[in-house]
């Protein structure tokens, strides 16, 4: 093409909006990703906010669980049925039984509170809760010896 050749008139269009024969609508001004992901950067953020305050609320509930109705029970429940279980008394056995499912049931229900998913906790409970009752009942044993020496 040369320079002296003139541009011919683009053919008339259709209107494509509501706005009748004004022609393309507006669109929206490009400025790369940025306008895309912020919505998105707010959502994941908000989960984020949401999933903490669970894990905390979960935390607190359980400790509150454990400090208030189980540790007591707990750990008396494991120390009699050892000392049972020690002097040949399998009744003791029940005892022990007792003290582990309380030692599972707070980290149990805080993990259901935390996460939303029942066998998660269920079987992450049962492991928190042989640490959780081992460690009761070498404590009460530390006591224990505290208070008789």
């Amino acid at each position: 093409m040369s320079r002296n050749t003139k541009k011919r008139p683009s053919p008339p269009r259709k209107p494509t909006s509501a706005r009748g024969g004004q022609g393309r609508p507006s669109a929206k001004p490009r400025s790369g990703r940025r306008t895309a992901k912020t919505p998105h950067r707010g959502r994941t953020a908000a989960r984020r906010g949401v999933r903490a305050a669970r894990y905390l609320w979960a935390v607190l509930t359980g400790l509150i669980i454990a400090a208030l109705l189980f540790e007591p029970t707990m750990v008396w429940t494991l120390g009699v049925g050892l000392f049972m279980l020690a002097n040949a008394e399998l009744t003791g056995l029940w005892l022990v039984v007792v003290g582990y499912g309380m030692s599972c049931l707070p980290a149990a229900f805080g993990l259901l509170v935390a996460t939303g998913r029942f066998w998660f906790s269920l079987t992450h409970g049962l492991w928190i809760g042989v640490v959780y009752s081992v460690a009761g009942v070498l404590f009460l044993e530390h006591i224990l010896v505290l208070l008789n020496g």
